[in-house]
């Protein structure tokens, strides 16, 4: 079966969006590109092409727990957001994560705590039928947004 995945960060009025490379091993990495979106339904559909038309490029396999830390520590979805850890990044941040099966499309809403671990045990779920459209996944990810305004407003704003 042939899964894709794709991952949204929304945080401070944007959304980004990496592009998700596989290990030989079939691990999920986010890697770059990241794209950045306004969180309207066409700059996220846009950016959602994008991230689809790359695939999921071939990468090594990390090897030892430095290799998972360095990749951790220094994942690019960071610096586009410019942010300095994943801790910074979990304050007023919501992730989705689009995960296509061959008969279904499954958006998991996931929180970062406070220390910007993903917590999916907790996760919110939206489910489609395999032919979905973007625009209708998209269009369900931005109605959660709208009912969480803290993930609206740019940091200047807030202060």
């Amino acid at each position: 079966m042939v899964i894709r995945i794709a991952s949204v960060y929304v945080r401070q009025g944007k959304a980004y969006l990496p592009v998700v490379a596989q290990t030989e091993t079939e691990l999920f990495i986010e890697t770059e590109p990241v794209y950045t979106a306004g969180l309207t339904s066409d700059d996220l559909v846009a950016a959602l092409e994008k991230v689809l038309a790359a695939g999921h490029p071939k990468v090594p396999t990390p090897t030892t727990k430095e290799e998972f830390h360095h990749l951790f520590r220094t994942a690019p979805v960071l610096r586009v957001a410019q942010v300095k850890s994943w801790k910074e990044l979990s304050q007023h941040c919501a992730v989705y994560k689009i995960e296509w099966a061959e008969q279904a499309v499954t958006v998991y809403i996931v929180q970062l705590d406070h220390l910007g671990r993903a917590e999916f045990a907790s996760a919110k779920r939206l489910a489609y039928g395999g032919n979905v459209p973007l625009r209708v996944i998209v269009e369900g990810i931005l109605k959660d947004v709208q009912s969480r305004p803290e993930l609206q407003q740019e940091e200047s704003s807030r202060q």
